[in-house]
């Protein structure tokens, strides 16, 4: 028992961690978890109104900004960033899992809800996708700012275009991250409890 509840806290931790730029995230308990994840749910459309903005390059776009190779380039991350939506999914599978583990009434129980949580829900690929989510918009970013707007007017139309999406899409990565730290302590919390129940 002890073996296990080792392994179950060097993991998780270990995973909370390799996250790039994680700060204290606010402690949640499953009800508030499940909140979140539906209110990022809701925000989700931010990736289909990016990717809808980024392949809309018309001709007045074109007249009005030097660097067709790079809204080319924006337009293809942003059908890849769509794919980031798949984050909203995998965690709220997390959140069914923890639901598993509270509610377990045996030790068997306890220990094959802890496994599916440590194996099933692949955590490290999802912190791998939220870090590969950051160096896209870190990409995109950078090609914004390479745009070589041919007025003031035309430098405020980029920034109406580009730039509020990635502030959006900033916005949705922070709090999916947040919500992966939230859900992996909350994950190390119960298993805690569980281990010690169970004893």
């Amino acid at each position: 028992m002890k073996g296990q509840k080792g392994v179950v806290k060097i993991d998780v931790e270990q995973y909370i961690s390799e996250l790039k730029g994680v700060h204290a995230a606010e402690e949640m308990d499953l009800y508030s978890l499940k909140k979140e994840l539906l209110f990022l749910n809701e925000c989700s459309e931010v990736f289909d109104d990016f990717e809808k903005e980024a392949a809309s390059i018309s001709k007045e776009t074109l007249s009005r900004v030097q660097g067709l190779g790079l809204l080319l380039k924006m337009r293809k991350l942003a059908s890849e960033l769509k794919s980031k939506k798949e984050i909203n999914n995998k965690l709220h599978s997390f959140h069914f899992s923890l639901n598993l583990i509270k509610n377990a009434s045996s030790h068997s129980a306890a220990k094959n809800a802890i496994s599916e949580f440590l194996h099933g829900n692949e955590i490290q690929s999802i912190a791998d996708e939220l870090n590969d989510f950051k160096s896209k918009l870190e990409k995109v970013g950078s090609f914004h700012s390479e745009l070589l707007p041919k007025s003031l007017d035309s430098s405020l139309e980029l920034e109406m275009k580009y730039g509020r999406h990635l502030k959006n899409l900033d916005f949705m990565h922070n709090r999916q991250k947040m919500a992966l730290v939230s859900a992996a302590n909350l994950f190390l919390k119960l298993a805690k409890q569980q281990l010690k129940k169970f004893k």
